[in-house]
């Protein structure tokens, strides 16, 4: 099974403890914010939306713009430490929730919350680049997000389906995943990040420019019409909630199924192929969905951009391994982090507001706009021999 697997043997055990402790806290955070506060706010604490939404986007932003201090802590201080201090941080957090009553109370609890959690993604995604079999970079990279990814989901739909009828229940849900994640981290709480062997060449900073069109656009791209969608399949497409859910997880499924050919792929032969097609691809979905397509087009946009993302994901993951830094990599990729949370964070803003000038497709024309154009800049930038 071991030669299947992108992660070297040694430090396996270790390195999925820590995925499933990033995951379930990924699941807690999502469960709070989605699932539980719009029911235990209003009703117990006497807070209207705009004070519990406005708690997410104070933690979004202060996880998001500390991420790259977040990751040099994670490397130097060691990343075990920190987890199991972005733990601790999680369960104080929900135990004072009930206490607080006032809205700046909450903000304050969920701003010091999200910059203990700034360490978990840049530490587990340059762990997971460092115990990468070589040649499985991408693979090994794409496969961690996977294996994290669907734990939002589950707090997501768990915590909320409980919130709805037992608020007070669901909290203790909660606090009983965030124990259990703290027990989990303080096991491993003397793991470190291994450090390379071999002293690296000075790497060029400039170089790391590069970097942050892609990191900022793939994220600002799809926010532009992350909160609309709903409506505009609605209004425009003539789909019902439940078929767009049915196509999203069609294009989702289709996505992740095929990461295994397609990070192979790329580990063989290349993360540029992949990347650019990927661009191409999601720009041209995009586009396309903003001619009020057919149900049979529909159909034919979802695999289009389930294999579009399945390329760009490895593309991407294998680009940033063979070019990052070995050195502080961490707070390196920290700072990417930063920019994509910046695109996810002001893509709905610039969304809503083309929708209301423009019209609801001009929100897709842009998003389609710039990931061609990223396309554009990377087959020029990637052409380059240095970068071969």
């Amino acid at each position: 099974m071991f030669r299947y697997l992108p992660w070297t043997r040694e430090g396996l055990s270790v390195f999925l403890r820590l995925v499933l402790a990033v995951g379930l806290m990924e699941g807690v955070r999502s469960g709070f914010f989605a699932g539980f506060l719009p029911f235990f706010a209003p009703e117990r604490l006497n807070l209207g939306p705009a004070a519990f939404t406005l708690a997410f986007t104070f933690h979004q932003l202060a996880e998001n713009l500390s991420k790259t201090f977040g990751g040099f802590l994670a490397e130097r201080v060691g990343f075990g430490r920190t987890a199991a201090l972005a733990a601790l941080t999680g369960l104080v957090a929900l135990l004072l929730i009930p206490q607080a009553h006032a809205a700046w109370m909450l903000w304050g609890v969920a701003l010091v919350w999200g910059l203990s959690v700034s360490t978990l993604y840049p530490g587990l995604m340059t762990l997971a680049s460092r115990i990468a079999v070589p040649g499985r970079e991408a693979r090994a990279l794409s496969f961690t997000f996977t294996l994290v990814l669907p734990w939002a989901g589950i707090g997501l739909v768990g915590v909320g389906q409980v919130a709805q009828q037992h608020p007070e229940a669901a909290l203790s849900l909660l606090l009983a995943a965030q124990g259990l994640t703290l027990l989990l981290t303080l096991s491993l709480i003397r793991f470190r990040i291994p450090l390379p062997k071999t002293k690296q060449e000075r790497y060029p900073l400039g170089r790391l420019l590069i970097f942050l069109p892609a990191a900022f656009g793939q994220t600002f791209a799809p926010a532009l019409v992350s909160l609309f969608l709903l409506r505009f399949a609605k209004e425009n497409l003539g789909l019902e909630p439940l078929a767009l859910g049915g196509l999203l997880l069609v294009g989702g499924g289709l996505a992740f199924g095929l990461l295994p050919l397609t990070g192979r792929l790329v580990d063989r032969h290349g993360y540029r192929w992949a990347l650019l097609a990927g661009l191409v691809l999601l720009g041209g979905v995009m586009l396309h969905l903003a001619s009020q397509p057919s149900l049979g087009e529909l159909l034919v946009l979802t695999v289009l951009g389930g294999l579009g993302f399945s390329l760009f994901m490895p593309g991407w993951n294998g680009f940033l391994a063979k070019n990052l830094p070995e050195e502080n990599r961490a707070a390196v990729w920290g700072g990417l982090m930063t920019a994509e949370g910046l695109g996810v964070a002001l893509g709905p803003a610039v969304g809503g507001l083309l929708w209301e000038r423009l019209g609801p497709e001009a929100p897709f024309m842009l998003g389609a706009g710039i990931f061609l154009a990223l396309s554009l800049f990377y087959a020029g930038v990637l052409g380059r021999s240095r970068w071969n």
